[in-house]
């Protein structure tokens, strides 16, 4: 069974609208979820960019986003919002929700399951393999407690006075990037709640990734809550932060 939500879709896919929102359709089974997909597959027209719809869903390799165009299926991870997407099957977004952990995208073949056969090495080059093993292991052990870290959503005030909400988020509208050439991240900040994410020579809306969001505060300072990416902490109205990176703003 994997959890799956809507996001500006009708519950059944087949109508796109912003007035929908999130919503949480429980648990579905394999048979259900391939449904979904196949009918979600099927959806065009100028809506789709305008209200950006996607599906969430989670498995045991982790949370992702799946979004469509050209009736293909885009699969992205939900915890990495510029990594490139995969485009794959309905079957093979559920085998890859079922893996036990998520690959980078562009996921790796989800059939390939050989395994070369080499001589047996040195006891010399055992022990080599062995503490290297060892290290990769330590360093693996710190890169996700770190990254739990930094990703951990902290205790946010959110802003409920309307006048001040409105004039808040029309001053913090506008793009933050962290620099201008090919690889550099950019934010867009929209009046409307909307953020999304990109990359400098990325192109297509394809490669780009929204979100919606709250405003709030950090003690004296103002930020945008996220609702799966995070926190995005405003410096000033001419500088962002986001998981470490500045942005400055360019328009």
């Amino acid at each position: 069974m994997y959890p799956v939500s809507t996001v500006n879709l009708s519950p059944d896919t087949t109508r796109v609208d912003t007035s929908f929102g999130t919503v949480d359709l429980g648990l579905l089974s394999t048979e259900e979820l391939t449904a979904l997909l196949e009918r979600f597959q099927q959806l065009e027209g100028v809506r789709m960019v305008q209200a950006e719809p996607h599906l969430i869903l989670s498995g045991r390799s982790g949370k992702f986003h799946v979004r469509t165009g050209q009736g293909k299926l885009f699969l992205y991870n939900a915890r990495a919002t510029v990594e490139p997407y995969a485009e794959l099957t309905a079957s093979e977004i559920i085998t890859q929700l079922d893996r036990e952990s998520v690959t980078t995208a562009p996921f790796a073949s989800l059939t390939d399951t050989s395994v070369p056969t080499t001589a047996a090495p040195s006891r010399g080059i055992a022990a080599a393999i062995l503490v290297a093993g060892l290290m990769l292991n330590g360093y693996t052990i710190y890169s996700v407690f770190y990254t739990e870290s930094v990703n951990h959503k902290p205790a946010v005030t959110l802003v409920t006075d309307g006048t001040e909400r409105a004039s808040r988020q029309q001053e913090i509208a506008g793009t933050y990037a962290t620099g201008d050439r090919p690889g550099d991240r950019v934010i867009v900040v929209k009046p409307d709640n909307r953020v999304i994410f990109s990359e400098i020579g990325n192109k297509g809306s394809i490669g780009e990734n929204s979100d919606r969001f709250q405003l709030g505060k950090r003690g004296a300072k103002y930020c945008l809550s996220t609702a799966e990416s995070g926190i995005i902490d405003i410096q000033n109205f001419d500088t962002v932060v986001y998981y470490r990176d500045t942005y400055r703003r360019t328009r």
